[in-house]
């Protein structure tokens, strides 16, 4: 679930810019094909730790070689593009405010967090994502509230396909990020089998988190491969042994996530299949942890050694 809260505290740090501009600039490596060489990272890793040590944070993103940030809130495009830019990073796919889709700002406000200025719609935050050349805008996540029947997951299809309409006319790609309760059985198929059949492939992609596909009692390299044509971009995150199946995606422990490498996911076949499949982007995210900049260097090289 995204963290509000932190958005708005990080849109306060005024002196991130500062803080960053010191850090020494380098150019984007040559490119590969290998996904972990362009290894990704969801800056929702960091979000805490952004706000309070910014320097030192993008210094680790930096040490552990990662290639692309995804961003948690794409109203973070003008603080973040042109410094991650000078670094040789760059900023490839960005989630943005569920409301701003479904319209129920309530539902935010009730966290205590004020919705953006109205001038901030859908459209503009297209806009935005297709003026700082991102590829890929991708939806993060229904609030319990949201989550009905099969009918609301029909609805909820076409939403997306409406924006993905939007997003296709300026040149990006319309995306839906998952969490474990679109896999829960229903009615003789599931949240996210609707949400495949129902959601028009020129228009909207699937960005897969093979931690919740692993909880919801799936094998991730199993899911990537019967739904290769459709996803294009991957969460990549460890569970811990003996972490129970679940659909509530709000109960996990925090132990519950792990460093890539660290629990019981078989990164091996996920990697083998999301190559066969020929997924674009791979990202890095670990929802809760007590060492975020530890945590993300030792997934970093974890893959590294993988290869």
């Amino acid at each position: 679930m995204q963290d509000f809260t932190t958005r708005r505290n990080f849109l306060k740090q005024a002196g991130f810019l500062a803080a960053t501009s010191t850090i020494p600039i380098s150019y984007p490596a040559v490119r590969s094909d290998s996904l972990i060489d362009q290894l990704g990272l969801q800056l929702y890793t960091v979000r805490n730790v952004l706000v309070e040590k910014p320097q030192e944070t993008i210094q680790a993103i930096r040490n552990a070689s990662y290639k692309q940030i995804e961003l948690f809130d794409s109203q973070l495009l003008p603080q973040l593009h042109s410094v991650l830019k000078s670094l040789g990073i760059a900023i490839n796919s960005t989630h943005f405010l569920s409301p701003l889709l479904t319209g129920n700002w309530e539902l935010l406000e009730a966290s205590g967090v004020r919705r953006p200025p109205l001038s901030y719609t859908l459209q503009a935050a297209i806009d935005q994502a297709a003026e700082y050349e991102v590829s890929y805008f991708i939806f993060p996540f229904l609030y319990p509230e949201e989550r009905g029947g099969i009918d609301s997951y029909q609805a909820l299809a076409e939403q997306l396909n409406q924006t993905g309409e939007l997003c296709k006319e300026v040149g990006i790609r319309m995306g839906y990020h998952n969490h474990s309760f679109e896999l829960q059985p229903m009615d003789g198929s599931s949240p996210m089998e609707v949400l495949l059949a129902e959601t028009d492939p020129e228009l909207v992609c699937f960005e897969l988190d093979v931690f919740w596909v692993s909880v919801a009692g799936h094998d991730p390299a199993e899911y990537i491969r019967k739904y290769a044509n459709r996803i294009e971009l991957l969460h990549l995150k460890d569970k811990k042994a003996n972490t129970p199946q679940t659909y509530r995606a709000i109960t996990m422990p925090r132990e519950s996530f792990q460093p890539v490498g660290s629990g019981v996911l078989n990164f091996t076949e996920i990697l083998q299949a999301a190559q066969e499949a020929n997924i674009k982007h791979v990202f890095i995210e670990q929802d809760a942890s007590d060492d975020p900049l530890g945590d993300i260097k030792r997934s970093s090289d974890y893959l590294r050694s993988l290869e």
